[in-house]
């Protein structure tokens, strides 16, 4: 399943957030690791590690920087610790298009809910809707919209008449059977699901995965 982004309707804001109560009320405190972020419950989670982007346009997974250093990549290390000199970091707090692509089409596949899902985006982007109800979470307040999955391809800024995309910050299916959240200041995804969920995104020629547990540090 594929989509352009030019093809696809942003999600409309909706106003009651109690939607999001479940997440609320089950993630941890703000120095909980990847529990800050998601909530407990779910069989499985993963870290997505977003790509470098060197200069000359390509986007490199970590596993080939950290062959290329000479370095080991496990699941807690950071992009410094496998990093070489003149190795450009991860985007932080988005995904590149063809990585949150690729994640949508299996995420889409992993829930009986793809066309009711939410996605909340961080107050803090000044061409976000920053106004009414938000959700609260760890420190940082989304405000919510809803719409089919493949809206996580069409947030972003236009009020430039230019689209600049922006990944959503925390978003998961009306059936709950997955969520996902890219923290701003974060240079990794993280994801709750089911073990099947995890199998497939590591299956997954365009996204780099690997598995945490939800007492881990953030990387």
């Amino acid at each position: 399943m594929t989509w352009s982004p030019d093809e696809v309707e942003p999600p409309h804001r909706v106003e009651d957030v109690s939607s999001a109560r479940w997440i609320e009320e089950s993630v941890g405190g703000f120095d909980s690791g990847v529990h800050a972020l998601l909530p407990a419950g779910f069989e499985a989670y993963v870290r997505l590690l977003h790509p470098s982007e060197p200069s000359d346009g390509r986007f490199e997974r970590w596993a080939e920087v950290a062959q290329r250093s000479g370095r080991d990549l496990h699941p807690l290390a950071r992009f410094e610790d496998v990093a070489g000199p003149g190795d450009e970091p991860p985007w932080q707090g988005s995904l590149p298009a063809h990585v949150l692509a690729a994640l949508c089409s299996v995420l889409a596949a992993e829930t009986g809910t793809p066309r009711q899902c939410l996605f909340g985006l961080w107050e803090g982007w000044g061409w976000s809707d920053s106004g009414g109800p938000m959700v609260q979470l760890s420190g940082r307040a989304y405000a919510l919209y809803e719409g089919p999955i493949e809206a996580a391809l069409a947030t972003g800024d236009r009020s430039a008449g230019v689209f600049f995309p922006q990944s959503p910050n925390l978003w998961w299916p009306q059936d709950r059977a997955w969520c996902v959240a890219t923290d701003v200041d974060l240079d990794s995804t993280y994801i709750g699901g089911s073990a099947r969920l995890a199998e497939r995104l590591a299956g997954e020629p365009a996204i780099e995965v690997v598995p945490v547990a939800l007492d881990d540090r953030l990387g």
